[in-house]
Order: C-alpha cells, then sequence, then structure tokens
C-alpha cells in the first residue's frame, strides 16, 4: 500500500518558498524603486534587502509546537545568526528574522539549565528579547546558553580549543570574548514574527499578494493560478544555482512574469492539485524497484511479447512528450489521472494473483477510459495544457511504471 503521509522535509521546503514570493511582492509593492530584492538559500534560508536598504536574514519555520528560547530550531537559528553577523564584518543594516506559524511559550528547566547554574527571567527569554529587555538576568542567561550550544554544534571542547584551527571552531573565540554590549548590539538585530500563515493559509496570502499587486490589471483576473506557479518555478530553479548572481530575484523578473501571463492568458486555470503532487512522490520514497513490465509478468505469464513492448513504449516515451508542457498543468494532470486510476482500483478491479492476458488488458483498458473520461470532464474547468487522450493514456502506464500501481491482490497486514 502506499505511504501518503507527506513529508516534513518537502512541507518545510515549500513553506520557505511560498513565503519568499509573497515576501518579494510585498517589497515590490511597498517601494515602487526597488530592484535586487531576495535571494534564496543565500546564507539562511531566504535573503531580502526591504525597503530601508537592510539585508535581511530570514529562517522559516512551519511546526505544529510552539517555540521557546531552548528549542532546537531557535537555537539553530541563533548559532547562524552569530556565525553570519561576524562573517559579515557585524553590519549595522541587517537585520535576523525568525518566522514560524507557531507561538512562543517560557523555558522550562532542563539538565543543560541546570548545569549552567541558569535562572530563567520571570516572562521567559523570547518575551524579553520581544520587549526588548536586556537586563543582566536576560543577558546572563542568553549568552551562556548559546555558547554552551554552539560549542556543542561545533564539538568544541575547552581543552582543544587551541590546537584547533579557526574553521573547525567557527566563531566561538570571538563569541566568548562579547561584552555586555555587543550581546545587546546583536540582539537588536533579531526580529522574531510568530504566529503567521501556516502552509495551509500562506498560499492564499500569497495570492492576495499577487492582486495586490501594480502590476495586476483585470486581464490577469482568470491568471492568478498560472502567475503563482511560474514564480514559484522561477525560485525553484533560482534555488538550486550556485552561485550568488544566478539566485537574485528583481523586480523585472517579476514584472515580466505578469507580462507574459498577460500574453498568453487563458480562460481556464490551472488546477491547484499540482501542489499535491509533490507529496505523492515523496510519500513513495525509495520503493521504486519494479518497472511496469515485472509488474506484468508477475502476474501475468501469458502477455504478448508485442503488447508488453507497446506497454514499455508508452510509459517511456511519454516522458519526454511530458517535457514540452507547463510543469505544474503536468503535475496537476498526473495527479488527477492518479486519482482517477485509484478510484477504478478500489471500485472495479477485483485483485488476483494470476491473470489471463484478456483479463489484464481489460484491466489496462478500464484505466485508461476512466481516466480520459475523467480528464474530459475536469477540462471544462481548468487548462492541462494537453489536448489528446492518447498522452492521457500514456500516463496511466507511466503511473504503473514508476510504481504508484501494481495488480497484485492486496494483502491485509496481520493484527
Amino acid at each position: 500500500m502506499i505511504n501518503r503521509e507527506a513529508s516534513s522535509t518537502y512541507k518545510g521546503y515549500r513553506y520557505q518558498k511560498i513565503r519568499l514570493a509573497k515576501r518579494v511582492l510585498e517589497l515590490i509593492y511597498e517601494d515602487d524603486q526597488t530592484n535586487i530584492i531576495a535571494i534564496p538559500e543565500f546564507r539562511d534560508d531566504n535573503f531580502f534587502i526591504n525597503k530601508e536598504g537592510e539585508e535581511v536574514l530570514e529562517q522559516d519555520k512551519e511546526y505544529s509546537k510552539n517555540f521557546s528560547f531552548n528549542s532546537e530550531e531557535i537555537v539553530k537559528s541563533f548559532i547562524n545568526f552569530l556565525d553570519q553577523y561576524i562573517e559579515l564584518g557585524k553590519p549595522s543594516k541587517m537585520v535576523f528574522v525568525f518566522f514560524t506559524n507557531v507561538d512562543y511559550v517560557k523555558e522550562r528547566s532542563t539538565e543543560r539549565i541546570k548545569e549552567l547554574g541558569l535562572t530563567i527571567p520571570k516572562n521567559g527569554v523570547i518575551k524579553a528579547l520581544i520587549d526588548k529587555d536586556y537586563s543582566n538576568e536576560v543577558l546572563e542567561y542568553i549568552k551562556k546558553f548559546l555558547i554552551s550550544n554552539y560549542k556543542d554544534a561545533y564539538g568544541i571542547k575547552e581543552e582543544d580549543i587551541e590546537n584547533k584551527e579557526q574553521k573547525d571552531i567557527g566563531h566561538y573565540n570571538e563569541i566568548k570574548r562579547f561584552s555586555n554590549d555587543d550581546w545587546k548590539t546583536f540582539l537588536q538585530k533579531i526580529e522574531f514574527q510568530f504566529g503567521q500563515d501556516s502552509l495551509s493559509t500562506i498560499m492564499e496570502s500569497y495570492h492576495n499578494e499577487i492582486r495586490r499587486s501594480r502590476f495586476f490589471n483585470a486581464s490577469h483576473i482568470n491568471s492568478i493560478e498560472s502567475i503563482s506557479s511560474i514564480l514559484l518555478d522561477k525560485i525553484d530553479e533560482r534555488m538550486a544555482y550556485d552561485k550568488v548572481f544566478q539566485k537574485i530575484i528583481n523586480t523585472d523578473m517579476v514584472k515580466n512574469i505578469f507580462y507574459e501571463s498577460e500574453k498568453t492568458g487563458t480562460t481556464l486555470r490551472i488546477d491547484s492539485v499540482y501542489e499535491n503532487w509533490n507529496e505523492i512522490e515523496e510519500s513513495l520514497g525509495e520503493d521504486k524497484f519494479r518497472n511496469i513490465e515485472e509488474k506484468i509478468r508477475a502476474v501475468c505469464s501469458s502477455v504478448k511479447s508485442s503488447s508488453m513492448k507497446r506497454f514499455n513504449n508508452e510509459a517511456t516515451t511519454v516522458r519526454a512528450e511530458l517535457k514540452n508542457y507547463d510543469k505544474n498543468q503536468i503535475k496537476a494532470l498526473r495527479y488527477r489521472v492518479y486519482e482517477s486510476m485509484e478510484r477504478t482500483f478500489d471500485d472495479k478491479v477485483k485483485y488476483k494473483n494470476n491473470y489471463a492476458f484478456g483479463e489484464l488488458k481489460a484491466i489496462v483498458s478500464e484505466l485508461k477510459e476512466s481516466a480520459v473520461k475523467d480528464i474530459e470532464s475536469l477540462k471544462q474547468d481548468y487548462d492541462y495544457g494537453i489536448n489528446n487522450k492518447i498522452v492521457i493514456e500514456k500516463i496511466v502506464m507511466l503511473l504503473i511504471d514508476e510504481c504508484f500501481f501494481c495488480f497484485e491482490e492486496e494483502v491485509e497486514d496481520e493484527e
């Protein structure tokens, strides 16, 4: 059976990407003179230049539990913020942002806190930082706690420090020398943004920013999904580049997306289920161990060689054909074909361990006919970019080849 549990890694990556797209549109709206505005995966999750001209390094975290200053993700963020702050020469015009959908809570006592002899501030550390409370009690907690965690992160032992090269211990020695004023200067650059959009709501907020954009006009009304997906694809591409200048997202790039959408606009919209296809692929994990020929021959020894060759060709040649279409349209189409095949297998196929060739051929025909019928119905509302049923039939074979489906009888797990 297929594991449909979404990968937390994928969810985090998607959250980060949508947040970047939304923030890019906000920055353009806030300052119409801005040009270079964002760089994904540069020194942190996202890098921005805000309307004040400050460089912003941002951590984006979509979680289900609230954070305290002791939380692993907060600690890792602060260690990265410290490293970047020092490596960049402690710039005056820099902001570090911790952006998340959840809230914060007061810290609980732990073994580390007891060992360090620390006292948790009355209202908690994060509350103190939000209130700009840099009292001795708060600073003492923060610096001792972070230095202790910094040592762990770099695997530092006090007795080894003199024998370690600088790269092996990060900026440990400099951080240890921070005075209270140094800590205040650093901490004043931290900005917490708790209680923001979750993954389930951030897309709507992102689409609202598209509607609010100064590049948006009446001709874009039916193109919001298209603009949204193209901008996310552009961010995807730039995340993969190694060189900083290749990663840059600027106003002209965003403006051009709106312009091209206006020229090629359609009265139909892209089916938003494309967002779910990645989760389906993630759920498959590393289970892609049998191709379509192995699956068919495992249950049907009488399959004709000519038919097997045709099935193989359908599953392999369609990959090249799909590359000619918009990526998100194809993801939506694959998802809808996947749904159709699930229904057909559940409602119409009587699983067996062995089939006559005629029986197996009838199942394949049923799968193809149902998928074509379902897509034809959906095309009344959505644009999938493909207008011939042959490609849809081939996608059926592709999904079998990619191990999303098989023909064996399902065996229930024993309790």
